[in-house]
Order: structure tokens, then C-alpha cells, then sequence
């Protein structure tokens, strides 16, 4: 019987979502005979954990005969779904390897834009039945219900179909989360991208730079080092009440503000990083642990990102209220970083926050940083896209009598 693992970003639409994959089931077991056997996985956020697959998302992805993909615009911006996408990609190419058979078990469902176009990742095992038709708006209005129909049974047949007569072979093991590439990022920050993504126009693309240290570098410098893990980028200030790492909070917050995202930790390449950014027409957001003001690798790094970034350039410094120890020594954390930053502190700076002291007010200020940079990037940008008939500015002329 069938297996469906539903990849979905969650948001305000999750009721249609629900909906949707509601009555999708129930059309599945009904061409199935009334058989109560199919299975669907849906855990959305909650696949990963402490940036671990967790135990029964894992086996979900390694089991499952069908790959369900709400795609909206979000979907393609979420680091998540990406790995989701390739973790299951993996199993159709070794399933390919070992039968020659290319089996459609990857059934995106476009939700929004009027449809996917383009190329999709492992397009070889894709089916186009929902890729042509906002689903979402079949969903929510009665007049499209004879087309709701039409399309659900023709998914229903299909994921019957694929679950019989070819079903994915099993992985024996899955990748770790932290090791499965992104699936949206394998042919450019461009692919896989629905309708709608306007070519032409700013980019909208952020990257994350995690100022902070690993566990072994913070030990001489504090006490508390529940905060770090093995890798900068590990840094979880926000914990226990957000165990995840603050890269991945970031990273979903660009998603839900349609900004692309990437996260990097390499501060001896700050320099690097900083002219990369600016090539690539990407915005830079430094997320910063205030204690690394006493790493000299750090402060090097941070006063070369006052001399050097774009105005544009976004900071956050978290001073978590669960963090007793930093809570202590903000004011002189802060007076040391300010001391660094000259250029950002020295003024009222929408592009600076320091202290969200939970992770709503984090994705709050990180969000309001977002679009204020959005703001300034569609006013100062060049104009790539030109709108058809005569140049703005020029007088129309009449032919005379």
C-alpha cells in the first residue's frame, strides 16, 4: 500500500493544505478498495530536530513509496525542504541503479503563482499532474471543484499506481541531515524557483554570517558552553525554549520575508565572504555572540566588517533572557562590541539590534531588518527591467493636422 511523506512548508494556508491532503487520501483509499492501510507522514518543522533528522522523520524518508511537495514560493526558500528533496532523490537514483526504472514517485503540487515552471530537481522521477494549476485556489473556491476533482483522482490513480507497480526500494540508511545537500541549491540559487520569481528585478538574497565560536573556542572565554556545539554555526542562544540552532531560526524567518538564504562561519575569511556578497548582489546579516569580543580572530573580523560592508549590512546580537551569564555582562559585552562596530553604533541604526532576549523578538527584529533592507536595496538599485513604449521622462509627440 501506499506511503506518503508530505514536504510542506507550514503557513497561513495550512487549513487548505489539510484539506487538500485530506480528501487526496481519501481518493487514494477509495481506488484502493476501502484499504485503511495507507500511511502519511507529515511533520513539517518538527522533521528536524537539534539539527538531526529525528528518528521517525528519518524512517519516514527512507520508507515511503511517495514524495508529496506542497511548493510554494516559501517551500523553495526553506533549507529543510531542500534536504527533504534530496534525501529522497538519493533513493530514487539507487533505486534507478539497481531496476534501470525511473519511477514518477516525486509529485509536486503547486500552491500559488499559477504553477511551477522550469526545471525541478530530479525531474526524471517528477510527474507534471499538479504542476500546471494553482492547487491552492482549486482548494478554496467552489467554482473550480469539477477541475478539484479531475485533478485529485488523477493524483490518486497515479500514487496507486507508482506504490504498486514500482515501488521506491528502501534506503538502508539515510544521510545525516547536517550532511544532505540542498536539493534547490544543487544548479544555483535560481533553480527550482515557482513562477513569479521576477527575473530582472534586486536580488532577494540574504547570507547569514555566524559570528560566534565553537565549543572549544569558547571555553576560556565563559562557563556556560550549553550554547555551542562542535561548529560555529551550532550556536543556539535561544535554548531550552529553542533548542535549534539560531542559523536555521534565521534561516527560516528570510523564508517567511521570500528571501533566499545561505549561512557561513568562516570569519578568517571575512574578507572573503564580504566580496563574495557584494558580487553575488547578496545582503549580509552578521548574527553575533557579544562574548566573542574577547576571541581576537572574532574582533579582527568584526572590525573589518565595519570598515568594509555595505551600509545594508544587518546585525543582530542576541542577549538571550534564559543566559544568565550573558544577561550579566551585557553592558560590557556591548561596550567592547561597540567599540568594534564604530561606524554601525555610533548612530541610531535601523540595520543593528542588539538584545532580542527570546527568539520571537529575534525573528521579529531579524524580519524588521529584512525589509528595511529591502526598502533600501529597490530604492539605491539600478533599474534592470524596463517597461515597454518610450523612456520615462520623454514628452509623447502628436503629428500635426
Amino acid at each position: 500500500m501506499a506511503s506518503i511523506f508530505l514536504s510542506y512548508r507550514p503557513d497561513d494556508d495550512g487549513a487548505y493544505a489539510e484539506a487538500f491532503l485530506g480528501e487526496l487520501c481519501d481518493a487514494v483509499r477509495l481506488l484502493s478498495g476501502g484499504d485503511t492501510s495507507l500511511t502519511v507522514f507529515t511533520f513539517g518543522d518538527d522533521a528536524v530536530v537539534d539539527g538531526e533528522w529525528t528518528r521517525a522523520a528519518a524512517q519516514a524518508l527512507a520508507e515511503c513509496t511517495v514524495f508529496l511537495a506542497i511548493c510554494s514560493q516559501r517551500y523553495f526558500l526553506t533549507e529543510r525542504c531542500g534536504r527533504e528533496w534530496s534525501a529522497f532523490q538519493d533513493r530514487l537514483h539507487h533505486h534507478e541503479t539497481i531496476t534501470g526504472r525511473r519511477p514518477k514517485a516525486v509529485v509536486p503540487v503547486a500552491w500559488g503563482d499559477n504553477g511551477l515552471y522550469g526545471d525541478l530537481p530530479a525531474g526524471e522521477f517528477t510527474t507534471d499532474l499538479a504542476r500546471r494549476a494553482d492547487v491552492r485556489a482549486l482548494v478554496r473556491l467552489t467554482s473550480n471543484r469539477s477541475r478539484y476533482r479531475d485533478l485529485l483522482g488523477g493524483l490518486a490513480r497515479h500514487i496507486v499506481e507508482v506504490s504498486r507497480t514500482d515501488p521506491v526500494r528502501p534506503a538502508v540508511t539515510l544521510l545525516p541531515y547536517a550532511a544532505t545537500p540542498n536539493a534547490f541549491r544543487t544548479v544555483g540559487n535560481q533553480a527550482a524557483r515557482p513562477a513569479g520569481a521576477a527575473a530582472g528585478f534586486p536580488s532577494q538574497s540574504v547570507r547569514f554570517v555566524v559570528a560566534a565560536g565553537r565549543r572549544d573556542e569558547m571555553a576560556p572565554v565563559r562557563d556556560d558552553l550549553d550554547f555551542y556545539g562542535p561548529r560555529r554555526a551550532d550556536w543556539r542562544p535561544y535554548r531550552p525554549l529553542r533548542p535549534e540552532a539560531l542559523a536555521t531560526q534565521a534561516q527560516a524567518v528570510a523564508a517567511d520575508h521570500l528571501f533566499d538564504s545561505d549561512v557561513v562561519d568562516d570569519i578568517e575569511d571575512i574578507v572573503g565572504v564580504l566580496e563574495r556578497a557584494d558580487t553575488d548582489d547578496e545582503l549580509l546579516v552578521m548574527l553575533i555572540d557579544a562574548w566573542v569580543v574577547r576571541i581576537a580572530a572574532h574582533r579582527e573580523a568584526l572590525a573589518e566588517v565595519d570598515r568594509r560592508a555595505d551600509p545594508v549590512t544587518g546585525f543582530v546580537v542576541p542577549i538571550s533572557a534564559t543566559d544568565p551569564e550573558t544577561s550579566q555582562a551585557r553592558e560590557q559585552l556591548t561596550e567592547a562590541l561597540s567599540r568594534l562596530l564604530v561606524l554601525r553604533s555610533g548612530r541610531c541604526n535601523p540595520m543593528l539590534r542588539i538584545g532580542p532576549d527570546s527568539a520571537e523578538e529575534f525573528e521579529q527584529e531579524l524580519g524588521g531588518i529584512l525589509e528595511a533592507s529591502r526598502n533600501l536595496t529597490f530604492r539605491s538599485a539600478d533599474v534592470r527591467r524596463v517597461a515597454p513604449g518610450a523612456p520615462a521622462g520623454s514628452r509623447p509627440l502628436l503629428d500635426a493636422p
